[in-house]
């Protein structure tokens, strides 16, 4: 077995002694996307939040590529995983460029990073997300909402890391907008072969990014897992019936009756 990239032990994460995350295990394989899904308050953000370690478990251990995670090793690891969030995270006084090449500025001279290497990585990163080389000195508030997302997806790579984790970074956009992303994002998936995990609430777009592994929550706790084809044909019980049942039709029309391809 594949050690796993990401992987939480038994985490059990509590807000006002309630938890959000409730003895969960979950392991995720280099180079796979996983997609988490769940209806609202089932904890699917919270688990993100603790894989990319943002908060710590109360009980239990997040492991990343088979080290736990813990405050003195957080630094450390911090420049191997890419995080995207809903809003993008822009800042509003940097421009595109200020904004994507953030992570390596940081890094600076010591880590390798030279003007020219910047520039190179930018170029790079600007091909693969289709950003438009006039917008890169422009300021968050004069970019659409699409190429905002894209300057915070470049963010997230610019230090290649090795795992990307996504939460919602589509909901706020128009459905055009969204859907021309969604294809998009699967072929950076696709191309870079990082270990990716992405929460949503939309069924079919878990079931487009990331059809063999999709894991249902409900109330902190892992419900069911695996591709959709299974989940939509052999729910573990009556809710996962429900919640499939509720989007399939839309799932259908993005993906096809297949179920997509990871």
């Amino acid at each position: 077995m594949l050690r796993a990239m990401l992987e939480t032990d038994a985490v059990i994460k509590r807000y006002d002694g309630v938890p959000a995350v409730d003895g969960v295990s979950l392991r995720t394989e280099p180079g796979r996307t996983t997609a988490l899904i769940g209806p609202s308050g089932c904890g699917k953000s919270t688990l993100l939040r603790l894989l990319v370690g943002l908060i710590l478990p109360d009980e239990g251990r997040v492991l990343f590529d088979g080290e736990p995670l813990t405050r003195a090793s957080l630094r450390g690891v911090r420049h191997r995983l890419g995080y995207v969030i809903q809003s993008g995270g822009l800042f509003p006084h940097m421009t595109a460029r200020q904004n994507a090449t953030l992570p390596a500025r940081h890094a600076g001279a010591k880590g390798g990073w030279t003007k020219a290497k910047i520039a190179a990585r930018l170029d790079e990163l600007a091909a693969l997300t289709h950003f438009p080389e006039d917008g890169l000195d422009r300021y968050p508030g004069e970019l659409s909402g699409g190429q905002r997302q894209r300057i915070s997806l470049m963010r997230a790579l610019f230090l290649d890391p090795e795992a990307l984790l996504l939460d919602e970074p589509l909901g706020a956009l128009d459905p055009l907008i969204r859907g021309e992303l969604q294809h998009e994002l699967r072929e950076i998936f696709a191309a870079l072969g990082k270990t990716v995990v992405l929460v949503t609430h939309d069924l079919a777009e878990a079931a487009y990014l990331a059809a063999s592994d999709i894991v249902l929550l409900k109330d902190g706790k892992i419900v069911q897992r695996g591709a959709f084809a299974d989940l939509r044909d052999r729910p573990g019980d009556a809710f996962v019936e429900r919640f499939i049942a509720a989007q399939t039709e839309r799932v259908e029309a993005l993906v096809g009756t297949g179920g997509g391809r990871a």
